[in-house]
């Protein structure tokens, strides 16, 4: 490798982390933002021991098992990068540079024996084949856990109205999704039950497991359905110019996700403009986040704090990511949590002509009712609302709502007590 070129004068102020990784371990390096890779070299030989003539380095992180050291070039001592400043190298901060060497030194506690002992092990250092295997990379997934998310036409405009036109996309929304999936992973959702919650420009508060939810849930299971998924809005009053989802948003992905199965989908109700017209237009684009997401916030690593940036999670310990080079990090991009879902509509079997429930216009009332089960035809399909019902399980026990639910679910008679029950209550004549 030849000898040691003349000293350069080592940068003072620290304003960039340099992971080293090592087959003993990962040391950090502070040096300066101006630094070059000659500058680099020496500050390792000063503080670790290391000559620059026995410094083997890389971005590669295939440098640590390979026999043949040299063909990893791209860090190279020599006229053509000595002189070069780290940045333009792809050295930045967080990055992990690589490196072997044969000398004998004694390793300092930020290597592998603290990771030994941060996982209860004792005795030995680990091998290189752990290390690698040890760390947590963030891996973007490539397909999600279902084949499609279909939506009812009736139930999605009725949720994108109220946000657009009642809300003004200046406050999210949540609702519960209601519908099946198939064994193929086909999702289709037939209604949309909004619950008893709080919506700010940047976030909602739902109020969970109140008595409505479980009577949502009971007359969900009555008319064969389950939840599958959910369905929110982002709001316009902040630009998004650089990401999709905030870390708000990704952590209730993945919380329910996580609560629900891996078939659960979330819905998400964006103003876009329109590629062709220029004109915005309100879509609604299906989403999951990934398995690794999902696994990682049961583990308790997603942090209460924000980051600056609102597109990116700041998690409770480093992680890997890829960017051409590996960087040590603890703030995630949204964008590689998500996994984008095919979408599709279709008529389902319930309608959604009942005013909505815990909205702030229009509120449900008697003469809702009454005008429903004024009109003509059967009375099973008068009834065959999910929001309908809702309403109507306020004033009817849950035994007696579950066989109404089961009859307007078969299409069937509605037994005669029971209509004049509902007639009572809505004020009608039998």
């Amino acid at each position: 490798r030849g000898g040691r070129g003349p000293r350069e004068t080592l940068p003072v102020t620290a304003a960039m982390l340099i992971r080293l990784r090592t087959r003993d371990g990962t040391e950090r390096v502070e040096v300066d933002d101006k630094c070059t890779l000659s500058q680099l070299r020496t500050l390792i030989e000063e503080k670790f021991g290391v000559p620059t003539s026995d410094q083997n380095l890389s971005l590669d992180q295939g440098l640590l098992m390979s026999k043949e050291p040299d063909a990893y070039d791209d860090l190279k001592p020599g006229r053509k990068n000595d002189g070069k400043q780290l940045k333009s190298l792809k050295i930045e901060h967080g990055t992990i540079v690589y490196m072997t060497y044969s000398v004998e030194r004694k390793v300092t506690v930020c290597t592998a024996a603290a990771h030994n002992d941060a996982r209860g092990l004792t005795g030995g250092k680990m091998t290189v084949e752990a290390m690698i295997a040890a760390q947590t990379r963030i891996e973007t997934q490539e397909s999600p856990n279902v084949e499609s998310l279909s939506l009812d036409g009736h139930a999605a405009n009725a949720f994108q109205a109220y946000v657009n036109g009642t809300l003004g996309f200046n406050q999210m929304r949540f609702g519960w999704m209601y519908g099946t999936c198939s064994d193929g992973g086909e999702v289709r959702v037939h209604a949309i039950y909004e619950p008893e919650q709080e919506g700010t420009e940047d976030a909602f508060v739902v109020v969970e497991d109140a008595d409505e939810d479980a009577r949502a849930e009971a007359i969900a299971e009555s008319l064969g359905m389950t939840r599958v998924g959910m369905v929110f809005n982002v709001t316009t009053t902040k630009e998004r110019p650089d990401y999709t989802m905030s870390a708000f948003e990704i952590r209730q992905m993945a919380k329910y996700q996580s609560k629900y199965g891996d078939k659960f989908v979330t819905a998400v109700v964006m103003m876009l403009e329109d590629e062709d017209e220029g004109t915005p237009q309100v879509s609604f684009e299906p989403f999951q986040v990934s398995n690794q997401c999902v696994r990682l916030y049961n583990e308790g690593w997603f942090h209460d704090e924000p980051c600056e940036n609102p597109g990116h999670t700041r998690l409770t310990k480093d992680v890997v990511v890829v960017d051409k080079v590996s960087k040590d990090v603890t703030e995630v991009d949204n964008d590689r949590w998500l996994v984008p879902v095919k979408i599709l509509d279709h008529e389902g079997p319930w309608r959604t002509s009942f005013p909505i429930e815990n909205r702030l216009h229009p509120v449900q009332t008697v003469e809702d009712l009454k005008d429903a089960v004024s009109k003509g035809g059967q009375y099973c399909v008068k009834l065959a609302d999910f929001h309908l019902l809702l309403f109507l399980s306020k004033h009817l026990d849950a035994n007696d709502m579950a066989v109404v639910a089961v009859s307007v679910a078969e299409r069937g008679e509605i037994p005669e007590g029971y209509q004049l029950i509902i007639n009572s209550l809505a004020g009608v004549g039998f």
